[in-house]
């Protein structure tokens, strides 16, 4: 069979394999003769004279593309299966990268098939899939903050993907991977409507309740929108159940209108503290809620609340994908490894105040751990703690984002370990690996590759550069 040429709008032309591998509800998608890339045409045979649509393609691939950036391109590019042409020849369409490899399964019952999210987040279906392919719970906080930081950085450039789900974010969850898919058809607020509403199950309750309203009435997707939709993903990957799926029956007319209402106008969280008629422990067929919002730390269970509490209903109280970044960064540092090797998920939050255990499997940490509270002084005044805790293990490294008040963990950071945590003959180090003022409890600086043995109520100057951190030492029950 001959390959086809398609004539990009810049004047390229690509070479590709006229028989099809995919197909979505908008596009046909085919391979460019060297499989680096794909053509998608528009089903829609007017697409090409629409002028919109055009425009839309123009803006997408030009003045909001994230991935052309001289310092964060790269690693965007990671994030988001971004469009590289504007097909205009035989028909309508765009060029875009083949997903890498390593979202499509490489071996088992469903070898070659594209690892969308609802492998990971449903659990019958997770029960198909081998150990191999599932990950480690820290794997999917680690996904879901690359998650959160791709949709800040579209948000930040005034677009909404509008279709958040499960089958538009492939996921990777042992490599620590992710990447939003389908962004050709990106909202622009005020320029370009959204072409869909949304997946069931992730459109927001607004849309859902004003979708037979007037043109003027009716709610369309947005950021806000997407906000409700990323926050479902994030609780279905984090607890493997849907936020708003519980016994609750709103209408007893018809499955669809139940539906329509339950996750519409009548939606309400089967965690909220408020009002537990919607809770798992109402139904009784359904299991037990375990584990609960609380096992997922400070950071993350308050920004649950805030979507399917305040904000469920109420756009604008929902957490912003920035929030989200900052709730799965400091839940990083909360992270414990659990001591059962035969736990199925391997790791999960510290509480403060308990002994640390494991609830995924119940394991009870058998020793103690460090725990280091995080202060800073402004140039004047006194050292004030900043109410973040890092814990530690064995290897723990400790990077900038740990050590200067003013770097986070995002696309500019440094990962180089500037510092680790060693256990050694029963008692816990602090290694200097690359800081040039560290200084001990006693006053004495503390030179590269030395360790010192960290004590409880220990206070150690991390450095003394600007905005750097003083660290103070206790340790778990």
């Amino acid at each position: 069979m001959r390959n086809e040429v398609a004539i990009l709008s810049d004047g390229r032309r690509i070479e590709y394999i006229p028989t099809q591998i995919g197909e979505g509800g908008m596009k046909r998608v085919y391979f460019t003769a060297d499989k680096s890339s794909v053509v998608c045409f528009f089903k829609d045979e007017n697409a090409s004279s629409d002028p919109h649509r055009m425009q839309r393609l123009q803006a997408i691939l030009g003045d909001y593309n994230p991935t052309t950036h001289s310092s964060t391109g790269d690693y965007f590019k990671d994030l988001f299966c971004w469009p590289t042409g504007i097909v205009v020849q035989p028909k309508l369409g765009v060029l875009a990268p083949t997903y890498s490899s390593n979202f499509f399964f490489d071996s088992g019952r469903f070898k070659g098939k594209e690892k969308e999210g609802t492998w990971f987040c449903k659990p019958k279906l997770r029960k198909m899939l081998g150990n191999e392919h599932l990950g480690n719970w820290v794997n999917y906080v680690q996904m879901c903050m690359l998650m959160s930081q791709a949709v800040r950085r579209m948000h930040a450039a005034g677009l909404a993907h509008s279709d958040l789900s499960p089958k538009n974010v492939l996921v990777d969850p042992p490599n620590r991977r992710c990447a939003v898919i389908d962004v050709d058809a990106l909202v622009v607020p005020g320029k370009f409507d959204a072409e869909v509403l949304g997946t069931p199950g992730y459109i927001a309750p607004e849309v859902l309740r004003t979708m037979d309203q007037g043109e003027k009435l009716r709610v369309l997707p947005s950021t806000r929108t997407d906000q409700h939709a990323m926050a479902v993903l994030f609780y279905q990957y984090l607890l493997r159940r849907h936020p708003l799926e519980g016994p609750k029956v709103n209408s007893t007319v018809s499955t669809e209108e139940d539906t329509l209402l339950s996750m519409g106008e009548k939606a309400l969280f089967i965690e909220n503290p408020h009002d537990d008629s919607n809770s798992w422990h109402r139904g009784k067929d359904w299991p037990k809620l375990e584990p609960g919002l609380d096992r997922l730390g400070p950071y993350l269970s308050k920004a649950f609340l805030k979507a399917f509490v305040d904000g469920l209903h109420e756009p604008s109280a929902r957490p912003s994908a920035f929030e989200w970044e900052e709730a799965f960064a400091k839940t990083l540092d909360l992270m414990i490894p659990c001591a059962n090797a035969n736990c199925p998920e391997k790791w999960f939050v510290y509480i403060e105040g308990e002994k640390p255990r494991c609830p995924w499997c119940g394991t009870t940490l058998p020793h103690q751990l460090p725990l280091l509270d995080f202060y800073y002084a402004p140039r004047t005044g006194q050292f004030r703690s900043e109410s973040h805790v890092l814990v530690c293990w064995d290897k723990r490294p400790l990077h900038e984002w740990h050590i200067y008040q003013n770097r986070r963990l995002n696309e500019l950071s440094d990962k180089s370990m500037l510092a680790t945590i060693r256990q050694h003959q029963g008692q816990w180090l602090l290694g200097n690996v690359a800081l040039d003022s560290l200084v001990s409890p006693s006053g004495s600086p503390v030179p590269r590759k030395q360790f010192r043995v960290l004590r409880d109520e220990d206070e150690i100057l991390l450095t003394k550069e600007d905005r750097g951190r003083l660290m103070k030492v206790r340790f778990t029950k």
